[in-house]
């Protein structure tokens, strides 16, 4: 008897399964969008007010690092801090402090921005 109640319990949880398809199971990756032209003000400020500034700007000053100012960020964008935080480069520390590093998007425009020489656009 007990082996009859194992059995259907196998064969419940084995079917429950069943109509399942891939594309339910795995939700497809997002391609990036980046803008042909990356702007400071339009994208990266954004982006730093949404991952940076809560801990670095003139008032915390964690790390002694102020993301409020462009002429800080542009020094750290061509001294190559700015990638090495945000991309957990070897050497660097790794940004945000303690959070999920930035999703591939966001690093993806940020190196844009610095390519183009980070400029105040």
């Amino acid at each position: 008897m007990l082996q009859r109640y194992y059995l259907f319990c196998l064969l419940a949880l084995l079917s429950s399964c069943a109509y399942d398809s891939a594309d339910e199971l795995v939700k497809p990756v997002q391609p990036c969008t980046t803008p042909t032209t990356v702007s400071y003000a339009l994208n990266i400020s954004p982006l730093l007010d949404r991952n940076c500034r809560s801990c670095h700007n003139s008032v915390l000053l964690t790390g002694n690092v102020n993301l409020d100012n462009l002429s800080e960020i542009q020094t750290r964008a061509k001294t190559g801090q700015l990638m090495g935080v945000v991309t957990h480069a070897p050497g660097f520390q790794q940004m945000p402090q303690g959070g999920a590093k930035l999703s591939d998007c966001d690093i993806a425009l940020l190196q844009q921005w610095v390519t183009a020489g980070a400029p105040n656009n």
